[in-house]
């Protein structure tokens, strides 16, 4: 029964996954190595163990070429362990593996589990380890992650954090500093009612204030999704998942007005609403529009000239906060990867399973990651030559160190997995006639059908 449940929860968690999975060639996988860490008998070998590894960090990216070499480095440490590497990059590939790991009760040692909604159904079988005990022990390790980034993997009603962060990137507003000063704008606004004077001015000059395809719906939800944590914090959107929230609720429901109220300033163009993101993109990197909301997989793109003619002149903030909500200015959107240990292991196995995932997470590896792969772990101790990386990289660095709260899409801390598709095409409608009000209802009415 415990494995149906957990069956079931997994294929929910499939469905909501993939705004932080990779695109590529699948990893081979290797069917005849055993599913879990094993000892063997004997006292010569008594020491041997298996430590198996399925994340999506797989095929022939710079990242994937850093992550073997970590783990060619623990194996030269420890002769005694045999690591069998199943990740994927391909989605559907990771998923069945993930699937058939639930079904037979045999979980890597190391894994990742899409979005946290469901997180408490494998902390309450045992199956995710609570990692906050190796955290608090070695200070030089985990004092150096970011609240925020730890934070999210802490789930309601549980005490403990329940995976160690591996990739993160402030999804935040890229911008055109040259069409700002010819707007006669001196400097990235910090507040709301700033940015909407910023938009105004903007237009005035003639630019498409921000680019928006919200044909390609996730636009439209992450620009809701970076008012909705400034507005009611990521810890909203966790009580929208629990239930102890409403989308109807008049603190839900002014966010997604903050939305409409974009719209009815001519934030956007007036085709947004059948506009794709590549467009959008296009119009951004062209100089037509002078803000996109984006994550860091567009710094190549913005960086190129042969792509982005206006590369010079793009920089990156967050997004504006609410003066009416200080306590909420430092709570950001990100992209967030994480490793996830099997709760199940014991003894060495568990001791050396710990030891591999802090050699991945290393302040050491994290500077080898930002600037040989431009992925970044999302720690506040990274020494970064910053000649090695793009400035907007550097710069992503910087904006995340102080992340008191970390979301990646608001839906992402719900159970129903059809959330995604439900409150990103409500948002949509509001680019066309629908009111705040009405999305709000039309998003709870989804829940309350399916409760």
């Amino acid at each position: 029964m415990k494995q149906k449940r957990l069956m079931a929860v997994l294929l929910s968690v499939m469905v909501i996954g993939g705004l932080l999975g990779g695109c590529g060639k699948s990893g081979e996988t290797n069917n005849d190595t055993p599913k879990t860490g094993v000892k063997t008998e004997g006292s010569a070998q008594e020491e041997a163990v298996t430590i198996r590894i399925l994340t999506r960090i797989a095929g022939t990216s710079k990242q994937v070429e850093i992550f073997n070499q970590i783990l060619d480095e623990f194996k030269s440490e420890h002769p005694q362990v045999t690591i069998v590497d199943d990740s994927q990059s391909d989605e559907g590939a990771f998923n069945s593996m993930m699937a058939a790991d639930i079904a037979s009760g045999n979980l890597a040692n190391i894994f990742r589990i899409q979005g946290v909604a469901n997180l408490a159904d494998y902390i309450d079988n045992g199956l995710l380890l609570d990692v906050s005990s190796y955290l608090e022990q070695d200070s030089q390790w985990g004092g150096g992650f970011t609240e925020g980034s730890l934070s999210y993997f802490q789930v309601p009603g549980h005490e403990g954090t329940y995976a160690i962060p591996m990739e993160s990137g402030v999804i935040g507003v890229y911008y055109n500093k040259a069409l700002f000063q010819k707007a006669g704008i001196d400097k990235f606004p910090e507040t709301w009612k700033e940015f909407l004077a910023v938009i105004e001015k903007l237009k005035e000059s003639g630019v498409t204030p921000l680019a928006m395809g919200a044909q390609s719906t996730y636009m439209a939800g992450h620009l809701h999704d970076q008012i909705f944590y400034k507005w009611v914090g990521t810890n909203g959107a966790k009580l929208l998942g629990s239930r102890e929230k409403k989308w109807t609720d008049e603190d839900v429901v002014q966010s997604l007005q903050y939305v409409k109220d974009l719209v009815d300033a001519g934030a956007f163009d007036k085709s947004a609403a059948g506009m794709t993101d590549d467009i959008a993109l296009m119009q951004f990197q062209q100089g037509k529009a002078a803000m996109v909301i984006t994550g860091p997989w567009n710094i190549t793109n913005f960086t190129d000239e042969a792509k982005t003619p206006v590369a010079k002149d793009i920089d990156v903030a967050n997004f504006p906060y609410f003066e009416e909500k200080p306590e909420f200015k430092n709570e950001n959107m990100q992209t967030l990867g994480c490793y996830m240990i099997n709760g199940e292991l014991e003894g060495k196995e568990k001791e050396l399973t710990v030891e591999l995932i802090k050699m991945l997470t290393s302040k050491e590896a994290a500077k080898r990651f930002a600037e040989e792969a431009g992925v970044l772990i999302p720690r506040t101790d990274m020494d970064l030559d910053e000649s090695k990386c793009p400035p907007l990289l550097v710069k992503n660095v910087a904006l995340g160190k102080n992340s008191s709260g970390v979301g990646v899409d608001v839906f992402d801390f719900d159970p129903l997995p059809s959330m995604q598709d439900r409150t990103r095409n409500s948002i949509v409608s509001m680019f066309i006639d629908a009111t705040a009000e009405a999305a709000a209802a039309e998003i709870q009415s989804e829940i309350d059908i399916n409760k």
